[in-house]
């Protein structure tokens, strides 16, 4: 049996965690101060600390600093509320094991310690750890105070606890990955596998088999049996990036894993069964693709149970300033640099930038800014540096090609349909923003399937005369 000690000063919550673990045989110690912590810890060595991160007289930074000091294998399970979650997230940063968010059960609690006592090295995990947890390494999408990404929280923390699959929309740098992983560290599902796949990443007939695995034999070049993706997640979660990519009839195989809980691979008649949660995400509109007839509406309905949506970095007010100071004092300490700040003319150029590549844009300015600061501070002459064009002039506007790319159909759609909106759907004004002649965009509409309901009341065939 272990030893735990409790720091909170909710003394119904205190006594409610002595009664359940108490009687599994476990030794408890209650504390509901910072000071009453320390005195424990003085006389008692613990396998585990449960703090909340408010902590009456102290807080919990200084606290795990001083467990590990006492004993570097104790591990630390974090509790906060909804007000308290970034503190939380400092506090998984600076060393604590995991952190839950109320309201949570018991049994979550017990679950979580748990996995932290059979941990092959439970130990502290803190900003320099290369081993360190998953629960420590999924935090910086969720750096921030702003309403938005607190509605983010609370919904990923909550969707966590089920085995609801979940569909992540949002544009592309928003950090969809990181989310999908926090949610799967966080579930009943954490001891097992998470798997990655990007649909967009893989040719159809590679992604096939990618996902469903191969027997020997059938095809060229299929030397051996190959296991899947599907198989590697059997008991974990699989996370379908950019699903939206996937063809049709690779569609329809990923709706029979979900429906049936069963697949064959390629060249086999044996169907094998798996156990999977699914988490996708997306950047593109899939009602649209639904329509267009690009997308399964099944596998729609089946995928889409729980929906979360990721706001864009310049919807997250205020966000924008703790990033990117999160992001100079790592991207300073991988340098081995001295800057350790933004002043104020940089921080304004920052603030006022509008971000279409949101975090990972921001991840990479701050790394280029320090790179090339000459002192302590990031200035506002090494970001007009970094936002200049090739004329040597800060960029006012333009297109911004994406960190990680784009189709060139999907930009050329985009910007079509953001002329018609502006326009009214009027073609012929839309075409002149555009610079092209009304026969030639009327040509790329045809050719992108681009619809709009006045233009089928002035025509049947849905395109504007």
């Amino acid at each position: 049996m272990s030893s735990f000690l409790v720091v909170d000063e909710n003394e119904a919550f205190r006594n409610d965690v002595s009664l359940f673990f108490g009687s599994m045989g476990h030794s408890i110690d209650l504390a509901p101060t910072y000071q009453g912590a320390l005195a424990w810890l003085d006389i008692h060595t613990y396998e585990v600390v449960i703090a909340n991160v408010t902590i009456p007289g102290g807080d919990i930074q200084k606290l795990i600093r001083v467990v590990q000091q006492k004993n570097v294998s104790t591990v630390v399970i974090a509790l906060a509320s909804r007000a308290t979650i970034q503190r939380g997230v400092l506090a998984v940063r600076g060393g604590a094991f995991s952190m839950l968010q109320e309201p949570f059960s018991l049994p979550e609690l017990n679950f979580h310690i748990r996995r932290a006592l059979n941990s092959p090295t439970p130990k502290p995990h803190t900003a320099t750890t290369q081993t360190a947890q998953p629960e420590a390494a999924q935090t910086d999408t969720f750096i921030g105070e702003s309403q938005a990404i607190q509605e983010v929280l609370s919904r990923v923390h909550r969707v966590a606890r089920t085995n609801a699959r979940v569909i992540i929309l949002g544009e592309t740098g928003t950090g969809k990955e990181l989310v999908a992983s926090a949610i799967h560290h966080s579930s009943l599902r954490a001891d097992g596998p998470f798997v990655r796949v990007n649909c967009a990443a893989l040719p159809e007939a590679l992604l096939e088999s990618e996902l469903f695995g191969y027997e020997k034999g059938s095809f060229t070049g299929a030397d051996r049996a190959r296991i899947g993706r599907f198989e590697h997640a059997d008991g974990g979660t699989m996370f379908l990036d950019e699903v939206a990519d996937m063809s049709l009839f690779t569609q329809a195989k990923v709706l029979r894993v979900i429906q049936e809980k069963e697949f064959e691979r390629i060249g086999s008649n044996e169907s094998r069964k798996v156990d999977v949660r699914i988490i996708s995400a997306t950047n593109k509109d899939l009602i649209d693709l639904m329509k267009r007839g690009l997308f399964r509406e099944d596998l729609y309905f089946r995928l889409n149970v729980v929906t979360i949506r990721l706001p864009p970095l310049r919807k997250r007010d205020g966000d924008v300033k703790l990033l990117a100071e999160f992001f100079l004092k790592r991207a300073a300490a991988d340098m081995n640099k001295a800057v350790r700040a933004i002043d104020a003319a940089a921080m304004k150029i920052l603030d006022g930038y509008s971000w279409p590549g949101n975090i990972r844009e921001l991840e990479n300015t701050m790394e280029r800014a320090v790179l090339f600061a000459e002192g302590e501070l990031v200035t506002s002459a090494e970001l007009e540096l970094l936002f200049a064009d090739e004329s040597g002039e800060p960029e006012e506007s333009g297109i911004r090609l994406p960190a990680d790319g784009i189709k060139l159909e999907d930009a050329e759609r985009q910007l079509i349909e953001q002329a018609l909106v502006r326009t009214g759907w009027i073609q012929k004004d839309a075409a002149e923003l555009l610079g092209l002649t009304s026969r030639a965009l009327n040509y790329r509409i045809s050719s992108l399937g681009i619809t709009h309901p006045s233009w089928k009341r002035n025509r049947g065939d849905g395109i504007e005369p």
